[in-house]
C-alpha cells in the first residue's frame, strides 16, 4: 500500500488479511494522513507465535514513542487523537468476533482473535488488551483512559521492568469494566507466576 505522508508520528497496525481489506487500509491511511500521522500496516499471516499469545495481539495498533509523547503533552491537537480513536474503534468492531486458524505442533486450531493497542514510549512498551470489552461505549471509554494512565505512569518507569531483546511488551493492561480502570501488570511478574504455578 502506498503511503502519502512521511512523519515522525507513526501508527502501526498488525493484522491478518481477510477480515481487513485493502480498501479499509486505504481509508485509515487517508484519515490519519490528514492529521499528520503516518499509517504503517503489516500483515502477520504466517507469523503468529502460539507461545506468546497471552502477551501479544493478533490485531494490534502500535503507537510509536514520538506520537505517544505528543499526545500526552498536548502538542498534537485533540482532533488527531479523536481520529485515532475513531479508526481504532471502527477496526475493532469489524474484527472482535472473528476467529482464525493457527498452525501448531498439534495441527490446525481455530482460535478467537485478540486485539489491542500497543504504546511504545521512551523505554516502555505497553499492551492494552481489548478482548472482553463488549459495547462500543465501553471500548471508546477504555481508549480515552489510555493517555491519562500513561501520563501518570511515566514518572514511575523502572529499568528493572524491561524485557531486553524479547520483543514483548513489558506491561500488559486489561480493562476492568466495573471499576472502569486499566489494570496494568508487569510482564515479568506474569511470566514468573506462570512458572511458579506450573511447578506446583
Amino acid at each position: 500500500m502506498k503511503e502519502s505522508v512521511t512523519s515522525e508520528y507513526k501508527l502501526g497496525f498488525y493484522y491478518l488479511s481477510g477480515s481487513i481489506e485493502e480498501s479499509d487500509l486505504l481509508i485509515i491511511s487517508s484519515e490519519l494522513n490528514e492529521n499528520g500521522i503516518q499509517f504503517l500496516p503489516l500483515d502477520k499471516n504466517g507469523e503468529v507465535t502460539a507461545s506468546i499469545d497471552e502477551f501479544t495481539n493478533v490485531y494490534s495498533f502500535l503507537v510509536n514513542s514520538p506520537l505517544a509523547m505528543s499526545l500526552m503533552s498536548g502538542i498534537l491537537v485533540n482532533v488527531a487523537w479523536d481520529s485515532i480513536k475513531i479508526v481504532i474503534l471502527r477496526t475493532f468492531k469489524k474484527v472482535k468476533d472473528k476467529k482464525y486458524n493457527k498452525t501448531t505442533s498439534n495441527g490446525v486450531e481455530e482460535k478467537q482473535i485478540t486485539y489491542g493497542i500497543e504504546v511504545k514510549i521512551n523505554n516502555d512498551h505497553y499492551n492494552f488488551k481489548f478482548n472482553g470489552i463488549s459495547s462500543d461505549e465501553a471500548m471508546f471509554e477504555a481508549i480515552d483512559k489510555i493517555i491519562p494512565l500513561l501520563q501518570s505512569k511515566q514518572s514511575l518507569s523502572s529499568e528493572s521492568n524491561h524485557l531486553l531483546g524479547s520483543g514483548l511488551p513489558n506491561y500488559i493492561a486489561t480493562y476492568d469494566g466495573i471499576s472502569k480502570i486499566w489494570v496494568v501488570r508487569e510482564t515479568n511478574k506474569i511470566i514468573l507466576e506462570k512458572i511458579e504455578n506450573s511447578n506446583e
